[in-house]
């Protein structure tokens, strides 16, 4: 190989290794994506019907008593999510929150379970 055909080779390959480097340096210093209002969940419980409820003064005070609990959004397969073990029960009516398996009392007003249910467009199961 000549000199030039080297010179060439090791100033492309200088040059690439700057630009990788440099989108290295962009990706580490870009802003992460907003996540604000969500949680990281496998359920498809957030999206559709609860978003508008979220948003109700009534759904706030249910989902904070729920929290106050211990219930931790994600931890339904545990037996201690937030929506799927103490939410719905206690907003759609089928029965109350549960952790390992026992039902557990959820301190809410009827009033604010009737103001979220109609937030949401839930009817009570059985009606």
């Amino acid at each position: 190989m000549s000199g030039q055909t080297m010179s060439r080779i090791v100033i492309s390959g200088t040059f690439l290794v700057a630009v990788m480097i440099g989108a290295n340096v962009v990706a580490q210093m870009a802003p992460p994506p907003s996540t604000k209002g969500t949680t990281p969940q496998t359920q498809s419980h957030k999206s559709g019907q609860n978003a508008a409820g979220e948003h109700n003064p009534a759904c706030q005070r249910i989902i904070s008593e729920c929290q106050k609990l211990g219930f931790i959004p994600g931890q339904w397969k545990k037996d201690n999510g937030l929506w799927k073990d103490c939410f719905d029960p206690v907003v759609r009516g089928n029965g109350s929150a549960t952790r390992d398996g026992k039902p557990i009392s959820v301190p809410v007003s009827s009033s604010d379970i009737q103001a979220c249910r109609a937030s949401e467009g839930h009817q009570k199961q059985g009606q």
